[in-house]
């Protein structure tokens, strides 16, 4: 009985293959003269290597590929791992799992003398005087036996299950992304880079210098319904029909406009890079939605407006805010909307140094109307209390409706506050015969 470790290709150009183990291991890569030869421009000449490591063990290290080799979801480094049955490799587009030692054995299939007892030479003996029609027979008898199976296998029973559905594919699940957006030319340089990463959290950086001289990084753990929501735009059924790579030639004066995305998966990785050349449709619509979403999740879509446009942004948000400030007596409202402008004014300036006058009027404007607003809070939620106490249910509806009005934000405990009191007033309205 003879050991032999596999490394099986279950996903990839050369998908179904085995490679059987050998003493001087098994070299992986794009070149040709590999043990193990992947046509994929995104693996390097020797890019990993298969070693024994004693009678049943084996080792696997990364030959400083550009791209690197990933070991059951973790990048593998500089340093060689000892892989265990199952483990699974991603190495660019190709998925290989290392598979139990198979025993192979000689099976004696009983059709002539008693087997080894004999032994070889008389098993030999006895081989050569068997008649040719024995071997007829018996592949008679094998079509006959299969013929009865078949018979019993489709007869009709009366209560037939339906056939069983195809398997479903999995879709692989995302571990890693790196995007980064370069424009350069000799004015400067603008560098938009997001990561995330295998812990969940998600991170962009902005450097754009020495233009606008902005340098930003913003860092947030994603919600799992956040993170389901980027694992479904960047999911690989969307990237494996986009060619790796797309180069244009460089202008001049020289200027360089690029986009690199690598995404790994629990089985794959992808990579895709365009250089000078015009984005296909396919990746500028997967761009669009990553980049939204990087925006929307950690508050930073105004880094997309240059500096003066932020500025002219938070100039119209602050005059809104006085605005409301002014009429703070006419609308209950008026006070929540003066500082949703003024925080949106602070908002538009995150991004901007040095910071213009208007910055610090701002926060002067957020401070002052939100001390306001808990003034005459508190004093409106005093009337509604009493209202409650005294079960005055009509007096009480009319006095948290205020309320309301006054912090209309759902997400703020206030209204949460007001509108389940409001619920228990119209309930007692209810059970009273009132409207």
């Amino acid at each position: 009985m003879a050991k032999r470790p596999e490394i099986v290709i279950v996903d990839g150009p050369l998908a179904g293959r085995r490679f059987s183990m050998k003493e001087g291991g098994l070299r992986l890569g794009r070149s040709s003269s590999n043990d193990i030869p992947i046509p994929d421009e995104e693996l390097s000449r020797n890019h990993c290597l298969f070693e024994m490591d004693g009678e049943s063990g084996i080792s696997l290290t990364d030959l400083a590929s550009a791209n690197g080799t990933i070991l059951n979801g973790v990048a593998l480094g500089n340093s060689p791992a000892m892989l265990k049955e199952g483990d699974v490799v991603v190495v660019g587009s190709t998925t290989l799992r290392l598979c139990a030692p198979q025993a192979v054995k000689d099976v004696d299939l009983g059709l002539g003398g008693d087997g080894g007892a004999r032994g070889n030479q008389e098993a030999d003996v006895v081989a050569k005087k068997r008649s040719p029609l024995v071997g007829v027979l018996w592949a008679v008898a094998a079509l006959a036996v299969a013929a009865a199976i078949a018979v019993v296998l489709t007869a009709p029973t009366g209560d037939e299950e339906p056939p069983p559905a195809s398997p479903v594919v999995k879709e692989p699940e995302l571990m890693e992304v790196r995007y980064e957006r370069v424009q350069a030319d000799s004015n400067g340089i603008f560098v938009y880079l997001l990561t995330f990463s295998q812990d969940g959290v998600l991170t962009v950086r902005i450097d754009d210098v020495p233009k606008e001289n902005r340098h930003n990084v913003k860092s947030a753990p994603l919600s799992d319904e956040a993170r389901a929501e980027l694992g479904d735009i960047l999911a690989f059924r969307r990237l494996k029909d986009i060619d790796r790579e797309y180069a244009g030639v460089e202008p001049d004066p020289p200027a360089l406009d690029s986009w690199d995305l690598k995404v790994v998966y629990d089985r794959h990785s992808r990579r895709i890079r365009i250089t000078n050349t015009q984005e296909p449709e396919a990746f500028r619509a997967i761009r669009e939605k990553l980049e939204a979403f990087s925006k929307s999740e950690l508050g930073i879509w105004a880094i997309q407006y240059p500096r003066e446009k932020l500025i002219e942004l938070a100039r119209q948000s602050l005059e809104v805010g006085n605005a409301k400030w002014e009429d703070r007596d006419v609308n209950y409202g008026n006070l929540a909307a003066a500082i949703a402008a003024y925080k949106e004014a602070v908002f538009y300036l995150e991004t901007v140094n040095p910071k213009p006058d208007i910055g610090a009027e701002a926060l002067e404007g957020v401070r002052r109307a939100s001390e306001e607003l808990d003034k005459r809070y508190a004093d409106q939620r005093f009337r509604a209390d009493k209202a409650l106490n005294l079960s005055q249910w009509e007096s009480a509806k009319a006095e948290l409706q205020v309320l309301l009005e006054m912090v209309p934000d759902r997400r703020d405990d206030r209204n949460r506050d007001a509108r389940s009191k409001l619920l228990s007033a119209e309930n007692n309205l209810k059970k009273k015969g009132g409207r």
